[in-house]
């Protein structure tokens, strides 16, 4: 249901000479700029007072910014919500309205972003709170893209940090269990109403005894037998998960198709969502500061990179 998927901030620049991959600025070195600030104004420049964008029927802004320039992190809520239809809000409880969402009206989704820009890299990383599939990168990079073309006259790039690119230990942890999430309709007018139409049936794979699933690797691996099926299951479902297991700890995977196209989304833990089914915004950073960390040792092996 929540997820947070990596992302890699780059800056091509073509006036560099040599091969591609040494035409990539230094991210505190844009000429006379900085990533960090460039990134920490343009944050700050979008708290307060909800943006609107009538193209899209959105609202957005930035909410209990935390600034860090000694780790160089940047961290905080993404408010995000959209208007332009009148909809009704039921207790599901009772499967009564309990009001009515007018036209004009914007349901907000907080959405928890980090952003880590270690002092001379070519690349910076941004992790993005997804829920249901639903997340708020398109948004963020359309809106910052500009500012930043403005502040340095160059393209930021933002793409999906994939796992196998980073963690290579996880790649080799062992797959416990695999999950299909199906969506289902429900026959009871009373269930109808009290679930919006529709239920959620998982279906939980575990391996046989002293029998094995394969690795996180082999679901990544578009010729393994374990993708294929994974394909498969994705014709039956609205989502696949691998759940991996290394030294004791668990984590869990989208391997599946889902909304966002993040092959490396990564499932939060349970107990980082609080009660009011929002990420409790200081288990959520602590979890992503350790996502941070496990990346930082296999990208920069032997350069000691640590987030507080």
């Amino acid at each position: 249901m929540h997820a947070v998927a990596p992302y890699l901030f780059r800056c091509f620049n073509r006036e560099l000479e040599g091969r591609v991959e040494q035409r990539y600025s230094t991210l505190d070195n844009l000429g006379d700029k900085d990533l960090f600030f460039i990134l920490r104004d343009f944050l700050q420049g979008n708290t307060g007072a909800y943006k609107i964008i009538e193209e899209t029927k959105q609202v957005y802004q930035f909410d209990e910014l935390q600034i860090n320039e000694q780790t160089r992190e940047i961290y905080g809520w993404f408010n995000v919500g959209t208007y332009g239809m009148k909809t009704d809000i039921i207790n599901v409880a009772t499967g009564v309205v309990d009001f009515e969402k007018a036209k004009n009206n914007a349901e907000i989704i907080k959405h928890y972003v980090h952003y880590f820009i270690p002092r001379g890299f070519n690349e910076a990383m941004a992790f993005m709170h997804s829920y249901r599939g639903d997340g708020v990168k398109t948004l963020f990079y359309n809106l910052f893209l500009q500012y930043f073309k403005a502040q340095t006259d160059l393209v930021i790039q933002m793409n999906p940090l994939a796992y196998d690119n980073a963690v290579n230990a996880w790649l080799d942890a062992t797959a416990k269990e695999v999950k299909l999430t199906k969506f289902v309709g429900l026959n009871d007018i009373a269930d109808q109403v009290r679930l919006l139409g529709h239920g959620e049936q998982e279906l939980i794979i575990k391996p046989p005894r002293r029998g094995s699933m394969g690795r996180l690797r082999d679901y990544l691996n578009l010729d393994s037998p374990h993708r294929q099926a994974v394909e498969i299951m994705g014709e039956y479902g609205a989502q696949v998960k691998t759940v991996v297991e290394m030294n004791g700890k668990r984590r869990t995977f989208n391997v599946g198709r889902n909304k966002t196209n993040a092959l490396c989304e990564i499932e939060v833990d349970e107990e980082v969502v609080g009660d009011d089914g929002v990420p409790d915004f200081v288990r959520i950073n602590a979890w992503v500061k350790e996502i941070i960390t496990e990346y930082s040792r296999t990208m920069y092996p032997g350069i000691n990179i640590r987030v507080a």
